[in-house]
């Protein structure tokens, strides 16, 4: 409010007298209000126009936006700015129409001041909103840049299993790692190079084994992450039991998380295999873990303490999803009825005649004629080097 009435003072002409014309009275004061009206109209049409529109972006984001921001409250914030932007354009219009009959100055400025008080009046009441959505507007800043179309390693997992860890070690990402539970409280992206590829891997935070509205804003982030992100799911599993949660529990939120595995390729990691290994066991939890075998499930056991099959682990679950891909590919080209081999996943455009005249190239008769006597069509320019010794060399040229 108070950078429009500034500005308003600011942009305007500030001195009126009341033996001047009732003309050049109106004209005065009708110009504040129409430019009062306008520089809210532009504030409002420029927060409108930023802020991203929840059926124009990818579904992730806007399963994301609605976790954290309540799409409801948003779309009504949004909802409410808009109206105002119809309401001031219906004061201005009709305090603009009210002041071309104003009789005396005293009248023009009191329309004036009315009219400026109810465009304020009406944006104090949107302060809530305009809170809300700054709010918003700092906490959009702060998020990752998630490409959801490239190649992609999803981590997911129970609290405190070595997800974290895990990235840091593969990429070039600086999580935080602490000894308790929901030490990453939102998604965390890192990059790393593989057969000469960028690839994305995503830290999610720990998910509990609980029903899905029991769960919070910050487990709700990584089921949308496993919803929406085609990727290749890294499942980690703590088998020394450090973390917190038995193997049992571990095994049966995987169980119910399986769903969400559908169509992707997954591999179970036996992380911190420095303190315990799948041979090391008793049959009752080996069984457990045999029950989570299935046709896209793989099993890598490293340790993210010592290093030990870091790299392997990256290298099975890049190769895993790269061949995904490709297959995907092949069967959406096989759809399409073209030869797999050659125009996997590639549309080739096919120009069509658009009527049947024939359109000939247009040869120059001139160089026609030079092509029936037999000489070259190429010109050859003479160089600099050529006409310096046609002219007497060096040092007289």
């Amino acid at each position: 409010i108070d950078v429009v009435l500034s500005k308003t003072q600011r942009q305007t002409p500030t001195v009126v007298h009341k033996q001047y014309a009732i003309g050049r009275i109106r004209s005065f004061y009708m110009r504040k209000v129409k430019y009062t009206q306008q520089a809210y109209e532009e504030k409002i049409a420029r927060i409108l126009d930023e802020f991203p529109r929840l059926n124009d972006v990818h579904p992730f984001y806007a399963d994301l936006m609605n976790v954290l921001y309540d799409r409801d409250h948003y779309k009504l914030a949004l909802g409410q700015l808009n109206m105002a932007r119809g309401l001031i354009d219906r004061i201005g219009k009709d305090y603009l129409r009210l002041l071309k009959f104003g009789d005396s100055l005293y009248r023009c400025k009191q329309l004036k001041r009315a009219a400026l008080g109810r465009m304020c009046t009406l944006m104090k009441k949107l302060k809530s909103s305009l809170e809300y959505l700054e709010q918003v507007r700092q906490h959009l800043a702060r998020l990752p840049s998630i490409d959801p179309n490239t190649r992609t390693l999803l981590v997911c997992g129970f609290p405190n299993v070595g997800k974290s860890s895990f990235m840091n070690k593969v990429t070039r990402a600086d999580v935080e790692v602490q000894p308790y539970a929901f030490t990453t409280k939102s998604l965390f992206v890192g990059h790393c190079d593989y057969k000469y590829l960028r690839w994305q891997v995503i830290d999610t935070p720990g998910i509990l084994d609980h029903s899905l509205e029991e769960r919070n804003t910050i487990e709700m982030q990584s089921v949308t992450a496993l919803v929406h992100l085609k990727a290749a799911v890294l499942y980690f599993i703590d088998l020394s039991e450090v973390c917190g949660y038995s193997i049992r529990e571990q095994v049966s939120l995987f169980q119910n998380l399986k769903p969400l595995f559908e169509g992707k390729p997954l591999v179970v990691v036996f992380n911190k295999s420095d303190m315990k290994t799948v041979d090391q066991c008793t049959p009752e939890e080996q069984a457990l873990v045999k029950a989570m075998e299935g046709p896209n499930v793989q099993f890598v056991t490293c340790s993210t303490l010592t290093e030990e099959g870091v790299s392997g682990l990256k290298t099975v679950a890049c190769d895993t999803l790269l061949s995904h891909r490709v297959s995907a590919k092949e069967q959406r080209a096989t759809k399409a009825g073209k030869d797999a081999e050659l125009l996997a996943g590639i549309h080739v455009a096919m120009p069509e005649a658009r009527d049947q005249v024939e359109r000939p190239p247009i040869i120059p008769s001139s160089v026609q004629a030079r092509a029936g006597a037999g000489e070259t069509l190429k010109t050859q320019r003479k160089l600099q080097r050529e006409i310096q010794e046609e002219r007497g060399g060096a040092g007289v040229y």
